[in-house]
C-alpha cells in the first residue's frame, strides 16, 4: 500500500495490514478495522488531529515507529516495544487470548481443561504463531513453536494440520476463521489464558508522545459511549466477543 504524504501536524498510524477485523486493507486501498475506526474517532473527531491510517507488513509497521517514520502502532505492550514507545494506559480494544485447535485433535478434551500457559506447556504440543507476534515471543518462551511468516499463514497451517494449536485473541481468530476455507474445523476453547490489551504505543521519537495522557482520557470517554459498541457491530461482532477491560 502506498504511504500518504504527511503534513507536519499529521498523526501517522502504522497498522498490521492483514489482521482482520482489527486492521486490514479494504478493496479501495484504504485501511479499515476496529482499531482504525476507534482511533479515527478519538484522534480526528475528539482531539482534532489529522490522523493518517497506513497499513504495512507487521515487522515494517513496528520498525517505522522505532525509526520515527510513523508516530504509533496499536498492539500489545511488550517489554521490547516499550523500549521505543510509550503506551497509552487505556486499551483501545481488549480481547481474550485462548486456545484454537482442530475439533479432531486427539488431545481436544485435555486442551479444553487447560487453565494456564504453564499447563499448556506441560502437554508438549506444537504451537503455531507468526514471526512478528510480540506477545508470543514474550509469553511462549520454552514452548515448541513453529513460526509462520504472518498471521494468515499460521492460521492456514493450523487448518492444514501442520501444528497442534494456536493461542490467539478471540476477536481476530473467530472473525478470520469464518472467512478461511476449512476454518469451520477449528474450535475456540473456553479457557482464558491471557487478556490481550491492544494499546496505542506512541514512538519516543514522535512529536506527539506528549499527548499520551490526553489521548488516554479521550479514549476512556469514547469507550463509554454507544459509538464504541457500534464499531464492533459494524464488523458483525457483539460485546460478548470482547474481554473485560
Amino acid at each position: 500500500m502506498r504511504a500518504a504524504r504527511a503534513a507536519p501536524a499529521d498523526f501517522r498510524m502504522a497498522y498490521f495490514e492483514t489482521y482482520s477485523p482489527l486492521s486490514f486493507v479494504q478493496p479501495d486501498g484504504r485501511m479499515g478495522g476496529i482499531l482504525v475506526d476507534v482511533l479515527g474517532a478519538v484522534l480526528n473527531e475528539d482531539l482534532g488531529l489529522h490522523c493518517l491510517h497506513e497499513g504495512f507488513p507487521w515487522p515494517r509497521a513496528q520498525l517505522r515507529v522505532t525509526l520515527g517514520t510513523s508516530d504509533a502502532v496499536c498492539t500489545i505492550a511488550t517489554a521490547d516495544r516499550l523500549a521505543y514507545a510509550v503506551a497509552v494506559d487505556e486499551p483501545v480494544v481488549t480481547a481474550t487470548n485462548t486456545i484454537f485447535v482442530r475439533a479432531d485433535h486427539p488431545q481436544f478434551e485435555a486442551l479444553s481443561r487447560v487453565k494456564s500457559l504453564d499447563e499448556l506447556k506441560a502437554l508438549n504440543l506444537n504451537v503455531l504463531s507468526y514471526s512478528a507476534n510480540g506477545w508470543a515471543r514474550e509469553k511462549l518462551q520454552g514452548f515448541d513453536v513453529t513460526w509462520g511468516g504472518d498471521f494468515n499463514s499460521a492460521l492456514k497451517m493450523l487448518v492444514a494440520r501442520r501444528g497442534d494449536l494456536m493461542v490467539e485473541n478471540a476477536l481476530t481468530m473467530s472473525y478470520t476463521l469464518q472467512r478461511t476455507p476449512g476454518g469451520e474445523q477449528v474450535r475456540m476453547l473456553p479457557n482464558r489464558l491471557d487478556q490481550a490489551n491492544f494499546q496505542l504505543l506512541i514512538g519516543k521519537r514522535s512529536p506527539h508522545v506528549e499527548r499520551v495522557a490526553s489521548i488516554g482520557r479521550a479514549l476512556q470517554q469514547f469507550k463509554r459511549t454507544p459509538a464504541y459498541a457500534d464499531v464492533f457491530k459494524r464488523y458483525g461482532l457483539s460485546a460478548a466477543m470482547r474481554g473485560s477491560s
